[in-house]
């Protein structure tokens, strides 16, 4: 995220295009990054992990899901 302080708001965005289209991989590993940024990891694997299973050859939502899983 470019901007920290606006991380919420962020989070707020991502989650209201969920809402309009559950399967947006995009969204759920952009949600994901915007959580792994607040330190709330268990989340934001969830969402790293909705993306890989709406999209299985995205490769950022794969390296996402890795480095908030700890290999980096």
């Amino acid at each position: 995220m470019a901007q920290t302080g606006r991380v919420p708001e962020a989070i707020n965005h991502f989650q209201q295009a969920l809402r309009i289209n559950p399967d947006f991989a995009e969204a759920h590993n952009n949600l994901g990054g915007a959580l792994m940024e607040q330190g709330r990891l268990a989340e934001a694997i969830k969402e790293f992990e909705q993306a890989v299973r709406i999209k299985p050859d995205y490769a950022d939502a794969r390296n996402n899901l890795a480095r908030a899983r700890g290999g980096k």
